[in-house]
């Protein structure tokens, strides 16, 4: 039976991106209705922060599949087959940790300190209940803790039910891809930017 790929965003990131891209479109409005020759750059920089919000916001995410975990990052993708991974990790952000090396999911960051006081409370009474502890990073209701939760599940059903070949870790590949489509894109945009501000100094 194959399993639906299970897509894991960042809630936060997503409103991030949309206010992101509200304040390129709000710019870019502004500049054509004053048709001011200094805010020239605003055609080269509104694009361009609404393609950093794309790419570094509403992009990223963790796919969990039969094959394996991918992590689509702000400049690059890397998939993880399942057979490859050894360890998952949640201290800084979601890490896969394999033979070829650890990769971190831009989109699973581990919670930041106002996250981690105002869930302290509840994960003390949820761990006295399970009489167990868990790191902050650990916890339902962050992005590393959501994240890592599907990944470890997904894998240890996929173990139990012999679909992982084991003892193969050193020798499966890690496929890594760059986005340098959008990479290029980027910098042309910064530059064109930085020249139309020089130009209408």
């Amino acid at each position: 039976m194959t399993d639906q790929p299970i897509r894991i965003d960042s809630r936060f990131n997503r409103i991030a991106a949309v206010i992101v891209w509200s304040l390129a479109a709000l710019a870019l409005i502004t500049a054509v209705w004053s048709a001011d020759a200094q805010l020239a750059w605003v055609y080269a920089a509104a694009p361009l922060a609404a393609l950093l919000g794309w790419m570094a916001l509403w992009r990223p995410c963790v796919v969990v599949s039969d094959r394996g975990v991918r992590i689509e990052n702000v400049s690059h993708d890397v998939d993880v087959p399942w057979e490859a991974l050894v360890h998952v990790e949640t201290a800084r952000a979601l890490t896969l940790h394999t033979p070829s090396g650890s990769f971190t999911a831009w989109s699973a960051p581990a919670p930041g300190f106002f996250t981690t006081m105002m869930g302290n409370a509840k994960a003390r009474r949820e761990e006295r209940a399970a009489g167990g502890a868990a790191r902050p990073s650990d916890r339902l209701g962050t992005d590393s803790g959501d994240a890592a939760l599907v990944v470890r599940e997904t894998w240890r059903r996929r173990l139990d039910a012999g679909q992982i070949l084991l003892g193969v870790a050193d020798e499966t590949p890690v496929q890594r891809r760059w986005h340098v489509l959008f990479l290029v894109t980027s910098v042309l945009l910064a530059a064109l930017s930085i020249a139309l501000i020089v130009v209408t100094a």
